[in-house]
C-alpha cells in the first residue's frame, strides 16, 4: 500500500485530523457527520459525496491531492485552522480512482441516501443523510475503466488450519466479482507460493497473525500483491458457514458439494470481504468450484517470473508469452487464455479434449472464420452483467447485454449445423443455446442509438 505522508509535529497534526468525539459539539453537523463516516473507515480515503462532487477532508485530502495531482484548497476551520480539502466531479470519479487504487489505496465511496429538500424539513442545521455504498479495493473493482480487458481482477482469500500436530493446510479462495468467477483450493506450505503466482491476484486477504510472520511478509512483498489483513473471525465458526450456506441459497454446506475444511473457511473469508465491500448490492457469484490438487503443472514464482507466460518482468502483458500468441477476439478469450497458459494441464484425458477442440477448429477452416466474425461482435458479457447485478451498470452494458445474446444465438446455430463435436464445442454450443433471442430484440428496440455512458445523463430510451 502506498505510505502516508511523513510525520507531522503534534499541534499541526490536531489541526489536520478530523475531529474528536468530544470536539463534536464544537464543529458543523456535516463534519460531524464526516467524522462518524471517517472513523468507521479509518484504512480507507473516504469520498463524501457533496452535490456533483466527492469531496475529501483533513489527511485525505492532502494525500489525494498529492497523489492526483488537484488543488488543494481550504473548507472552514476546525479548532481555529483551515481544513484541508480537495474534490473530484462525480462524472470522473472512474478515473481518479483508478489513479488511486493503481497506487494502492483504499477508498469508501460516501453517497447521499436522501433528498436535500427532506434533510431541510427536519430543521435548519440537518445534514443530509450519508452511507458507504461500497468500498474501492483492487481486488474488488467492476467499472471498465478500471480494469484490464484481458486480465481477471481476483481477489484471493488465504486461509490455514492444521492438518497435523507438524503442519498446516492452506485455503485457497479466489473471487472474481468482476466476472462472478469463484474457485477454491487447497496447498501445504511448499506449494503456497506457486499457487499465489497461478492465480495472480490483485488482492490477497488473509489473516492478521498470518500477515504480520516475518515469513508470509516476505512472500507477500516479493509478489508485489495488495494485502489486506482481516479478523481470524472472518473464517471461522458457524457464522461464517451461515454466511455461505446463506449467500448460495442451501440449507447445509453439503448443498455447496464436498470441500475440506480450509477450502470452505477461504470461501467464508473471501465471501464475507467480498460483502463489507459491496454495500450497496449483492454481486452475482457462481458456486464455488474446486481446482483439483495436481490437476495443472506447479510452477514456482520464480519460474514462472522468468517464463514470462502472463506478464513480462516489468509486469507488462505486451511481450509476455500470453500477450504474443493472444489472437483473441473478445477480452474473455484473452482472459481464458492466460488462464491456461498460468496452469498448464497434467491430466492426459483433460489434454486430449483440448486437443480434440483445437484440432476440429483447425480442419474447419470455414466454420473458424465464421465463429471469428460472429464474436468479434460479442461485447464483455459477464461484466455488463455484473456491473448491473451490482446497480452499477450504466446504458451500454443494458446493451451490451442484448449485443451478447445475440451473439450467442448466432454462436449456437454455427456450431449446430455441425455433427460430431469434440466434447468441449459440444459444451459451448449447448450453453450458447440457452441465450434469450427475444430478450436481445427487446433491448434493441428499447434503447436508443447513442448511449451515454452514465443513466443519470439520460436519453437512452428510444423514443
Amino acid at each position: 500500500m502506498t505510505s502516508r505522508p511523513a510525520a507531522r509535529p503534534a499541534d499541526a497534526l490536531a489541526s489536520l485530523r478530523p475531529p474528536t468525539s468530544e470536539e463534536n459539539g464544537r464543529v458543523t453537523p456535516m463534519m460531524a457527520q464526516y467524522r462518524q463516516i471517517k472513523d468507521a473507515n479509518p484504512d480507507c480515503l473516504l469520498f463524501y459525496r457533496m452535490g456533483d462532487f466527492y469531496e475529501l477532508f483533513f489527511e485525505d485530502a492532502e494525500i489525494a491531492s498529492k497523489a492526483l495531482g488537484i488543488v488543494l484548497t481550504k473548507r472552514g476551520k476546525h479548532l481555529g485552522e483551515d481544513i484541508p480539502m480537495c474534490g473530484v466531479p462525480i462524472e470522473r470519479a472512474d478515473d481518479y480512482l483508478q489513479r488511486l487504487i493503481g497506487l494502492g489505496h483504499r477508498v469508501a465511496v460516501c453517497e447521499q441516501i436522501e433528498d436535500p429538500a427532506e434533510a431541510r424539513k427536519r430543521g435548519g442545521k440537518s445534514v443530509v443523510g450519508r452511507a458507504i455504498v461500497r468500498l474501492v479495493t483492487p481486488g474488488t473493482i467492476t467499472e471498465e475503466r478500471l480494469l484490464e480487458p484481458g486480465r481477471a481482477n481476483v481477489l484471493l482469500a488465504i486461509v490455514r488450519v492444521r492438518a497435523s500436530d507438524e503442519e498446516w493446510s492452506y485455503g485457497l479462495a479466489s473471487v472474481d466479482i468482476s466476472t462472478g468467477a469463484f474457485n477454491v483450493g487447497e496447498t501445504r506450505d511448499e506449494g503456497l507460493g506457486a499457487e499465489i503466482a497461478r492465480i495472480e491476484p490483485r488482492e490477497i486477504v488473509l489473516s492478521e497473525t498470518m500477515q504480520a510472520e516475518p515469513r508470509w511478509r516476505t512472500l507477500l512483498a516479493e509478489l508485489g500483491v495488495a494485502v489486506t489483513p482481516v479478523a481470524q473471525n472472518a473464517a471461522d465458526g458457524i457464522s461464517a458457514q451461515r454466511r455461505l450456506a446463506d449467500h448460495f441459497g442451501v440449507g447445509t454446506l453439503d448443498g455447496l458439494g464436498s470441500f475440506s475444511r480450509a477450502e470452505l473457511a477461504a470461501a467464508a473469508a473471501a465471501l464475507a470481504y467480498v460483502e463489507r465491500t459491496q454495500l450497496a448490492a449483492r454481486p452475482n457469484l457462481a458456486r464455488p468450484t474446486r481446482a483439483l490438487r495436481g490437476s495443472t503443472v506447479e510452477i514456482d514464482a520464480a519460474t514462472r517470473a522468468n517464463l514470462e507466460l502472463t506478464r513480462t518482468a516489468s509486469g507488462e502483458r505486451a511481450g509476455s508469452l500470453a500477450g504474443t500468441i493472444d489472437l483473441a477476439v473478445t477480452p474473455a478469450g484473452s482472459r481464458l487464455l492466460g488462464e491456461r497458459l498460468a496452469g498448464p494441464l497434467t491430466d492426459p484425458a483433460a489434454i486430449d479434449a483440448r486437443l480434440d477442440a483445437v484440432g476440429f477448429l483447425l480442419a474447419e477452416t470455414g466454420l473458424r472464420a465464421e465463429l471469428r466474425r460472429g464474436l468479434k461482435s460479442a461485447p464483455d458479457l459477464v461484466r455488463a452483467l455484473s456491473r448491473l447485478a451490482l446497480q452499477r451498470g450504466g446504458p451500454r452494458d443494458l446493451a451490451s447485454l442484448g449485443q451478447g445474446l445475440a451473439a450467442a444465438a448466432a454462436v449456437a446455430a454455427l456450431l449446430g449445423r455441425h455433427d460430431g463435436l469434440p466434447a468441449e464445442l459440444a459444451a459451448a454450443a449447448q450453453a450458447a443455446a440457452g441465450a434469450e433471442p427475444s430478450l436481445a430484440l427487446r433491448l434493441s428496440e428499447a434503447l436508443a442509438d447513442d448511449l451515454p455512458l452514465n443513466r443519470r445523463d439520460g436519453g437512452f430510451v428510444r423514443p
